[in-house]
């Protein structure tokens, strides 16, 4: 049975989330606030989170963030009134694998969570993955290009998985937003920022010298690795 950690501060809503996924066969943990989530994820192996954006005291962004840098890996259902372009991207970035605007339909909080929780599975079970001098432990979330370090955030370490596993193919626009953020949803906004930091930081680690790795872009179709 799946486990799905719920952090929201509207009580009538939690209730009527917390029936409905338990109907539905979930298992759900219900916390009103950032601080207390942060202890159950210290505690509990969570399949899937729901975090509210406004919480008292660190709000959603923040706590997906701080869950992220701690490596906590549990896909994350971002819930929120906001819904501009700019909202919807600093919500992305902050972690969250999707983005669900309030008023919504329990129906279609439920095909997220799906979505979601189907995603890992899709991962291939290798460990270690290589292209040219790129290393990629994918346990320890850990990359490396000529034994250089490479920093990422989670969404970027997860793009760069799947173009190192899907080399020397093309991986298009819709394959990332369904394997990277496990939906459809997905601005291409959000995309383009995710791809720019990826690119940014292996350029990074390859301290401007000949960059033996690059994330090519090939207009109209998607992204691929080139590895010389």
């Amino acid at each position: 049975m799946k486990l799905i950690l719920l952090v929201e501060d509207e009580l009538e809503l939690a209730d009527t989330l917390v029936d409905g996924l338990e109907t539905h066969g979930y298992r759900v943990h219900h916390t009103e606030d950032a601080e207390e989530a942060l202890v159950q994820t210290a505690v509990h192996r969570y399949d899937a989170m729901i975090v509210d954006w406004m919480l008292p005291g660190m709000n959603g962004p923040d706590l997906i963030r701080k869950l992220r840098d701690k490596d906590y890996v549990a896909p994350a259902l971002m819930l929120t009134v906001r819904d501009s372009i700019e909202d919807r991207v600093q919500g992305l970035e902050s972690g969250a694998d999707d983005y669900l605007t309030k008023p919504f339909s329990f129906e279609e909080l439920l095909a997220r969570i799906r979505a979601l929780l189907r995603r890992p599975s899709e991962w291939s079970a290798i460990d270690e993955l290589r292209i040219g001098s790129l290393h990629m432990d994918t346990a320890t979330r850990k990359v490396a290009i000529k034994d250089a370090p490479v920093e990422l955030r989670k969404k970027e370490f997860d793009l760069l998985r799947l173009l190192v596993e899907r080399a020397p193919a093309v991986v298009s626009r819709t394959m990332i937003a369904e394997r990277v953020w496990g939906s459809e949803y997905v601005s291409d906004n959000a995309i383009d920022v995710t791809i720019s930091g990826l690119r940014h930081n292996m350029q990074d680690a390859q301290n401007g010298g000949d960059d033996d790795i690059r994330l090519e872009t090939v207009r109209g179709v998607g992204y691929r690795l080139h590895a010389d």
